[in-house]
C-alpha cells in the first residue's frame, strides 16, 4: 500500500513538473514572438520614416528645379520684344533673312524651353511664339521646321514621342494664329541632338526644348 502511495506521488510529481515545463516553454515562446513583433514594427516604421524623407528631399529639389527654371525662363522672356523698325544696334532691318540672323533682332530668339516631362508652351514664350508666326505670315516664302528635344532621361521611345508632342503644340498655336500648316513642318528628335552635354539640371533644361528652325536661312 505505501509502494502504491509513493509510486502515485512521484507520477503526480513529475507530471506536476512536465506542467511547469510546458508553461516555460510556452512562455519562452511567447517573448520570442512578442520581440519578433516588435523588431518588425520597429523595422516597418524605419522604412515609412526613410520613405518620407526621400520624398521631402524629391519634392524640396523639385521646388528648387522650378524655381530656377522660372528664372531663367523669365530672363529669356525679358530679351524678346515686339518686332521693331530697326535693330537695337541701330541698322534696319529691311530684309527678312537680316531679321532672322541679327542676334540683335528678337526674331534671333529660336528656343522654346519646357518644364520636364511637359509639352506645354509657358506663358513667358508666348509673344515669340506669336513674333515668329507674324513673320511666317508676312514673309510667305519662308518656310519653318520645328524641331522637339528632350533631356536624356526616359526611354527612346517617350523622348521621341515627347519631343514630337512639343514641336506638334508650337505648330498648332502659329496655325491658330494665321500660318498654313503647310508651310510648317514639327518633328522630333527626342534626346539625340543634346544641346548641352552635362548630367546636371542647368543640362537638362537647354536640352527640353523645341528649335524654330527656317531651311532658307539656316542653311
Amino acid at each position: 500500500m505505501i509502494k502504491r502511495i509513493l509510486l502515485l506521488s512521484m507520477l503526480a510529481l513529475l507530471a506536476a513538473g512536465c506542467a511547469n515545463q510546458d508553461i516555460k516553454e510556452q512562455s519562452k515562446a511567447n517573448v520570442e514572438q512578442r520581440d519578433l513583433l516588435e523588431a518588425q514594427r520597429k523595422k516597418e516604421a524605419e522604412e515609412r520614416r526613410v520613405a518620407a524623407a526621400q520624398r521631402e528631399q524629391e519634392e524640396l529639389n523639385r521646388r528648387l528645379r522650378e524655381e530656377e527654371e522660372r528664372r531663367r525662363r523669365e530672363q529669356a522672356a525679358a530679351e524678346v520684344k515686339p518686332l521693331p523698325g530697326g535693330s537695337e544696334s541701330g541698322r534696319p532691318l529691311t530684309d527678312a533673312a537680316t531679321q532672322l540672323r541679327d542676334p540683335s533682332s528678337p526674331l534671333s530668339k529660336r528656343s522654346i524651353f519646357y518644364d520636364f516631362d511637359k509639352f506645354e508652351i509657358a506663358g513667358e514664350y508666348r509673344d515669340l511664339v506669336d513674333l515668329h508666326a507674324r513673320f511666317l505670315i508676312d514673309n510667305p516664302k519662308y518656310n519653318l521646321r520645328i524641331e522637339g528635344h528632350c533631356d536624356d532621361r526616359g526611354s527612346t521611345e517617350y523622348n521621341l514621342a515627347l519631343g514630337q508632342r512639343r514641336a506638334d503644340g508650337v505648330k498648332r498655336a502659329m496655325v491658330l494664329l494665321g500660318v498654313p500648316a503647310g508651310r510648317i513642318e514639327a518633328v522630333s528628335y527626342g534626346e539625340e541632338k543634346p544641346k548641352a552635354l552635362g548630367k546636371d539640371e542647368d543640362s537638362y533644361a537647354e536640352n527640353r526644348r523645341s528649335d524654330l528652325i527656317y531651311p532658307d536661312v539656316d542653311k
